[in-house]
């Protein structure tokens, strides 16, 4: 064991990412803080210290709700994990403490800063580089955390490969890491790829990505082996898109013929039963009949045009009527004007008469009451004299002649009013009719464009049917289905050769899987003895490391401590992007046993101090309920929590 790690040792030696330091705020300064935990490289063990049996009741009779789970949600928080599990706390920790915070000195890539995230949803969280906490908060010149994840997000992710999931090009994104670095408790540990319970990882597929992701931290994703499953996806999809297209192909015809058949015995209301042809005379079929429905539209047609031809000319012969009727109304009117502007004594309008003479002169069309021409009309010869002698007058000379031209007009104005309200009343009638017939034409419009296109309609789909029965079995549509089928068989053969070649190349274990394999089997040997051994397998979608023991629970849960203690162990390695930082939150409720939990962390321990020299290239946090091991060196334990005591909570005051 000691000549394997010290191969190690000679590789990366400070982690990626971990905590130095934690301080929670009630107000963002130095005078307003609750409390201040400060942590380190290696194993840090926070410690629910559960009162003596019978010392204490209630709530405070148990390392529970003191706080262990909060601490490791507000270190994802500062990670930028936004799951509701940590939503949840925030908020309810901004009801508490509104003008509160939590601030944490953060290592990243052999650079320390110092970052604060508000507990108010709506106030944006900031950093600088630095451990100085104080400084950040005093000076509030910090940048957005926002821009800090971004960088968090590009610096672990920066050599990983492939970013994609080849299978379905889904990006490799931090949150993903994130999930099985700080496995939500909620999971329970139930397996390794149980990284978060309810509310998911985000992965597209919840159990053929994960094992993915974590192949590819592990370095064990080599070029060869992406391309392949980029490749093989892609074929797949290929293929079963081609054998689509040969069912297509031969259904094609058939469809259509079934889809025209319904067509046509839905246009006449025929049975199923009916056959479309026969040879027999005297037997029905629906070609029969739907040559019968097509003529009886093609007469019906030719009784609608001549119907439809009628409507037009009397359509015709209303507007030609309106229109005369409107032009008499017209000259009626004008005569009302002229013979009243004449009453009036209006010297303005005698200005005009000649105009209006002229117009009255020219009067086209005849007098209805004496069935002559206007011009030879001996009553309108009279108007126009009466109001040429009236135009003649000059001066107010010949009163007498105006005053008998004037008492003319009047009775002419009487005359030419009751001639227009007449009219008026005639035109108003012929506007209905010619509303009514209006409506008539559209109606048989409407009518006479669906028999055309019934007409014709039946044809056309008799036509359809014997074009598509035709090209059923025809040589075109053989070859077209041999080129499908041919595309097809051949998109088989290569997806199955391309995961030949997959299996045979994940067969071939990489120098990293043999590595891993061998770190999982010392730890195992060195914290189990009996026989007892362990072993890694990539491509295990659900027990990647794996225990040989049987002891129900216990065992599962040991399978993924070991696991991903073999993670952290080996994140110090070259190959490996992981990045080196793991929180467990009270593995040894998980159904574990309190001396195997004890075994397991004094041989973290054991590996922290004899391997490493007490600067291992990891940050492992853990939670529990159960006393300490008796470490040789208290160092590990980071903070102390007592139910029995407010100022032993982590805020220092019980949530209600």
């Amino acid at each position: 064991m000691q000549e394997f790690f010290q191969r190690l040792s000679e590789n990366r030696t400070n982690p990626r990412l971990w905590f130095e330091r934690l301080v929670i705020f009630r107000e963002p300064d130095q005078e307003h803080f609750i409390r201040s935990v400060t942590f380190q490289r290696g194993l840090n063990l926070v410690w629910a210290k559960e009162p003596a049996p019978g010392s204490e009741k209630g709530v405070r009779a148990a390392g529970h709700g003191v706080g262990k789970t909060s601490l490791c949600l507000l270190l994802r928080y500062c990670l930028g994990d936004s799951a509701r599990t940590v939503s949840e706390l925030r908020d309810e920790l901004f009801e508490h403490f509104p003008q509160g915070g939590v601030a944490v000195v953060l290592h990243l890539e052999d650079e320390a800063y110092s970052i604060y995230r508000s507990f108010n949803p709506y106030v944006e969280g900031q950093f600088s580089a630095g451990r100085d906490i104080e400084q950040l908060l005093r000076e509030k010149s910090g940048q957005a955390f926002k821009t800090f994840e971004q960088q968090l997000a590009d610096s672990i992710l920066a050599n990983t490969f492939p970013r994609q999931i080849p299978d379905t090009g889904q990006s490799i994104e931090w949150r993903h890491v994130l999930a099985w670095m700080t496995r939500d408790q909620g999971s329970r540990f139930k397996s390794f790829f149980a990284w978060r319970e309810g509310e998911g990882t985000g992965l597209q597929r919840s159990r053929q990505d994960p094992p993915i992701v974590m192949r590819t931290l592990l370095g064990l994703m080599e070029q060869a082996e992406s391309d392949l499953m980029t490749d093989l996806a892609k074929l797949e999809l290929d293929r079963v898109d081609a054998e689509k297209q040969v069912l297509e192909i031969q259904r094609e015809p058939e469809v259509i013929r079934r889809r025209i058949e319904s067509n046509l015995r839905a246009w006449c209301g025929l049975p199923d039963a009916l056959p479309m042809y026969s040879d027999d005379l005297f037997k029905d079929s629906v070609a029969e009949q739907i040559r019968l429905a097509e003529q009886q539209a093609k007469d019906k047609l030719a009784a609608m045009d001549a119907q439809y031809d009628v409507l037009q000319q009397e359509l015709a012969d209303i507007r030609v009527e309106e229109k005369e009727l409107t032009a008499q109304s017209d000259k009626a009117g004008l005569l009302y004007d002229i013979a009243e502007a004449a009453r009036r004594n209006d010297e303005e309008a005698y200005r005009s008469i000649a105009e209006k003479l002229l117009n009255l002169a020219e009067l086209p069309g005849q007098c209805e009451h004496a069935s002559i021409e206007f011009q030879r009309c001996t009553h309108i010869q009279a108007e126009i004299q009466r109001l040429q002698m009236s135009a003649d007058l000059k001066d107010g000379r010949d009163k007498k002649a105006l005053e008998s031209a004037m008492a003319d007009a009047a009775a002419t104005a009487v005359a030419a009013l009751g001639r227009k309200t007449q009219l008026d009343g005639s035109l108003k009638e012929v506007s209905l009719r010619l509303e009514r017939k209006n409506k008539d034409y559209r109606k048989a419009r409407l009518a006479r464009d669906s028999l055309v296109v019934d007409a014709g309609r039946g044809e056309q789909l008799l036509s359809e049917l014997e074009r598509w029965q035709r090209s059923a079995g025809s040589d075109e549509a053989t070859a077209e289905i041999a080129a499908a089928e041919a595309k097809s068989e051949t998109l088989k053969r290569d997806a199955d050769s391309a995961r030949v070649r997959l299996n045979t190349l994940q067969s071939d274990r990489s120098s990293r899987e043999k590595h891993l394999s061998e770190l999982m089997e010392i730890l195992t040997r060195e914290l189990l003895d009996d026989g007892a051994f362990g072993c890694f397998d990539s491509r295990d979608e659900s027990r990647p490391f794996r225990l040989s023991m049987r002891g129900g629970e216990a065992y599962r849960v040991l399978e993924v401590l070991l696991g991903d203690l073999t993670c952290l162990v080996d994140s110090g390695n070259r190959g490996s992007d992981f990045p080196g930082f793991v929180i467990h939150d009270c593995p040894r409720e998980a159904d574990m046993s309190s001396g195997l939990y004890e075994n397991y962390l004094l041989l973290v321990e054991r590996i922290q101090k004899e391997c490493f020299g007490n600067e291992p290239p990891f940050q492992y946090i853990v939670t529990t309920t159960t006393p300490p091991p008796a470490f040789r060196d208290k160092q590990y334990l980071r903070l102390e929590l007592d139910p029995s005591k407010d100022d032993g909570l982590l805020f220092k005051q019980r949530m209600q």
